[in-house]
């Protein structure tokens, strides 16, 4: 596997985009949305992400040389077998150059082995896993806007710096679940805080009423919910339901975003806070791409809605740049430019395939504070700069850090 992957990488550093090498497969570069259309991370990922990925597109149509942009999408059902299936097909009969989005972590540490083996690009946007860029890391892979790392680990460090001292998790069993309960844990402890217990639900639990009782139970001043989607409302609304309010214990949310907030409402969402990779008021550029996504929609678009435009823009920008779609060349652009547009001002794709740019940490308003919109419904509370939100590459387990 490192053989193959080093071996990889060689090919990529050393290709040469020249005249020879300035078509397109076909005339047509193909893309593919592959996310959750009808389960629990829907809301967030979904039909936005198609959105997302078209406003990218028309925004780039003609600019392209004179190749025709081809967007399919398609719902894996948060199954990686179903997953793997709909990718196999779109690259060996349909061919699709490059997968966006994904969703589930499982679903995509699946994918991300195929485009591996058949070495096109998939870029991801919605899985959190931070497995993506460390141990299960690849050439072909580039892990765009959050992970369980950044998320987790930001989110510790405010907590801890406003109190927080012992810490209960209740956590979705699965790989992004876990891998953020272990960022999680290893933060806190490394600052002298106290680990009072863990418990996993699988996702899609309706009654968290047991979770809930325990994490009560254990005495803990920090309840994680180390979750997200329908599954991350449901929990909090049943925890308000047993009086779970206020500071002590305080709920926290690291992964979840402006979509779940507004799910929740202002009653019940009041005071939360959360590690964002996109904040709709933050500058012109983000405003605009939220009144274009509102135009389109009707809602405003999560993070992982404004990844995936941005990925998509930035992808189809690397084709133009080297002159054609094929992998190699494609990837090697996006290594070496920097990503500025309206989901980030100044990202950078390092080698281990994590695009590093500032993440936000958030709060959520309450019904009595002012809002300009329906969608106004969480505040700036301060940046984390991308350096220090994202793992170092010296304390990562990819190969490709080397």
């Amino acid at each position: 596997m490192k053989t193959t992957i080093r071996a990889a990488m060689l090919a990529l550093s050393t290709l040469v985009a020249g005249p020879a090498a300035a078509q397109m497969s076909g005339d047509v570069i193909k893309i593919g949305v592959l996310t959750d259309m009808s389960g629990p991370f829907s809301h967030q990922t979904g039909a936005g992400s198609v959105t997302a990925a078209q406003i990218a597109i028309d925004e780039l149509r003609g600019m392209v040389g004179n190749a025709k942009i081809v967007l399919l999408s398609a719902d894996h059902q948060n199954k990686p077998d179903i997953g793997l299936n709909i990718a196999r097909q779109w690259i060996d009969i349909e061919g699709v150059d490059a997968i966006f989005d994904l969703g589930s972590s499982a679903v995509a540490l699946a994918v991300q082995e195929l485009v591996r083996e058949r070495n096109k690009v998939v870029i991801f946007s919605g899985p959190g896993t931070d497995r993506l860029t460390n141990d299960s890391c690849s050439p072909n892979g580039i892990h765009w806007t959050y992970d369980t790392y950044a998320t987790g680990r930001s989110m510790a460090n405010a907590v801890l710096g406003d109190g927080g001292k012992k810490w209960f998790f209740i956590g979705m069993d699965s790989a992004f679940g876990r891998s953020l309960v272990e960022v999680m844990t290893k933060t806190v402890q490394a600052r002298g805080g106290q680990i009072a217990g863990s418990i996993w639900h699988p996702t899609g639990t309706n009654d968290y009423s047991s979770f809930i009782l325990q994490a009560q139970a254990s005495g803990a001043d920090v309840i994680v919910l180390a979750n997200s989607g329908t599954d991350f409302v449901r929990a909090v609304k049943q925890a308000r339901e047993f009086g779970i309010r206020g500071a002590r214990p305080r709920i926290v949310g690291p992964a979840i975003t402006a979509v779940d907030i507004l799910a929740l409402g202002p009653e019940d969402a009041e005071g939360l806070q959360y590690i964002d990779a996109f904040y709709w008021n933050l500058n012109d550029g983000t405003r605009a791409l939220s009144a274009e996504f509102r135009r389109r929609r009707d809602a405003n678009p999560g993070q992982a809605h404004a990844g995936v435009y941005s990925a998509v823009r930035s992808y189809l920008e690397a084709v133009r740049t080297a002159g054609t779609d094929a992998a190699p060349a494609v990837l090697k652009q996006l290594h070496t430019t920097t990503i500025s547009d309206n989901f980030t001002p100044a990202g950078t794709v390092r080698r281990d395939g994590r695009m590093v740019h500032e993440m936000y940490l958030m709060r959520a308003k309450g019904p009595s504070e002012p809002v300009t919109a329906p969608w106004d419904t969480v505040s700036l509370v301060a940046r984390v700069p991308g350096d220090d939100a994202f793992r170092p590459l010296a304390e990562s387990a990819c190969p490709l850090a080397r």
